[in-house]
């Protein structure tokens, strides 16, 4: 599960406003509603792994559940009044408003209890953290963001020292970041099912781990793969002791070119899956 919290420091909380005037009236929904786009749509389907909650002023919670939504389409408009409606059922237990929306009173701190609770790790979504590249993001994450404003002070003291990671030296809107997270969290799911291709072959192990550590220092990861144990035959007999290198099929272009750059011969050409 992937779940997004998103401070929203102007929204309006009460069911008054006028939907032709989410940037004013509304205490800039609008940044909600492009956020919650972000964080579902996909080309002509939704992510359904994904929980996004709202904490509006602080005060009141509208969570909305990927796997239970209905409704929502992608103009910020209607969005807006799935929203509204949420409000209007506002009261003193949780409420579903419509099918994956449910709104509560509440505060940041309950928030965040709620996630240890649901054993998700929440981590802070700022310029200022640890760059993203450097940080190993962990299962069942919890990103917190704010929204078109810095975190409060009250928000600083109650998030305390969760980690914080950053996507760049720009400040980026809401929206973007999650697109952003998206992207990665994607493309480590497509690593972690992905098979390994072949890039080159050596018949040495001093040789492959000489290559496997030249590629790490490019980022690049890298398995080595024996038919032969070294202890039992260490040279290379007719073939037998061969060393592969495989890497992901997206750095396989980039790795040939650095093994090939670095020892001044041509990697095997084409690839094989395991």
């Amino acid at each position: 599960m992937r779940r997004f919290v998103i401070l929203a420091h102007k929204a309006a909380i009460s069911p008054e406003f006028n939907l032709s005037d989410l940037p004013g009236g509304a205490g800039r929904l609008d940044v909600l509603c492009r956020a919650i786009g972000a964080s579902f749509f996909l080309s002509h389907d939704l992510r359904r792994d994904v929980e996004v909650t709202l904490l509006l002023q602080n005060q009141v919670q509208i969570r909305l559940v990927g796997e239970q939504l209905r409704h929502l389409n992608p103009d910020e408009r209607s969005t807006a009044a799935l929203l509204k409606h949420a409000l209007e059922k506002l009261g003193e237990e949780e409420a579903r408003s419509t099918p994956g929306i449910f709104i509560s009173q509440t505060s940041l701190p309950s928030i965040l209890d709620r996630l240890w609770q649901l054993q998700a790790h929440p981590v802070i979504l700022h310029k200022q953290g640890i760059p993203i590249d450097s940080f190993s993001i962990p299962s069942n994450p919890a990103f917190i963001l704010s929204d078109h404003l810095d975190f409060s002070a009250d928000d600083e003291k109650a998030l305390g020292a969760l980690p914080r990671i950053s996507l760049g030296s720009q400040w980026l809107h809401t929206s973007q970041c999650i697109t952003i997270v998206h992207y990665l969290l994607d493309r480590r799911q497509q690593d972690e099912s992905e098979d390994l291709v072949l890039c080159h072959k050596v018949w040495a192990e001093a040789q492959a781990k000489l290559i496997q550590g030249l590629l790490e220092d490019f980022r690049i990861p890298s398995n080595l793969v024996t038919q032969v144990p070294p202890s039992v035959l260490p040279m290379a007999i007719n073939g037998l002791a061969e060393v592969q290198i495989k890497v992901r099929l997206r750095d396989l272009a980039r790795a040939k070119e650095i093994i090939a750059d670095y020892f001044q011969e041509e990697p095997i050409s084409g690839s094989m899956r395991e």
